[in-house]
């Protein structure tokens, strides 16, 4: 099986960048198109607050956006410096379950999704949900959790020394 556009969802933690290191050496292999995408949660299109009166604002996430704009042309220089020749960044504001796991996907005809396992605890998992699991049930393609270090190693995210960025 071979593929040829691969998505890593980038949120700014240790497991996204473990996922990150995986889908580099995965798009290499492959001679693929690696996607970063990271995904701001809020409302994708202007909508009516819950109060009726007027829009969301989006410039109150300008800030996040251009975070993470900076880390993902981290990632991008990484990336290429690695021998990935073709890498896309994107940031959303939305639902980071949906956008990850159906909407990019979709639109772009990825078929391998690579997303870093949850660092919730039980009871986190119970209140806001995976997007890992979310993802492994909704995407239409391949995905691949990554629950281990570039050796396949499985660390202690509390307690890894692997980089912040």
């Amino acid at each position: 099986m071979s593929y040829s556009k691969i998505l890593v969802g980038i949120d700014g933690s240790k497991q996204s960048a473990m996922a990150f290191d995986k889908a580099v050496e995965i798009a290499k292999r492959n001679e693929a198109t690696l996607y970063l995408l990271s995904v701001i949660n809020g409302e994708r299109y202007p909508s009516t607050s819950p109060s009726g009166y007027g829009f969301v604002d989006h410039s109150i996430y300008e800030s996040a956006v251009e975070e993470m704009n900076k880390q993902l042309a981290h990632f991008k220089d990484k990336a290429q410096k690695a021998g990935v020749d073709s890498v896309e960044t994107e940031v959303e504001i939305g639902n980071a379950k949906v956008e990850l796991a159906e909407r990019y996907p979709k639109e772009h005809d990825i078929d391998l999704i690579v997303i870093g396992a949850t660092g919730l605890n039980v009871v986190g998992r119970l209140i806001v949900g995976s997007t890992a699991a979310y993802t492994i049930r909704v995407a239409p393609c391949d995905v691949t959790v990554v629950k281990t270090d570039e050796n396949n190693k499985k660390i202690d995210i509390k307690e890894s020394s692997y980089p912040e960025i």
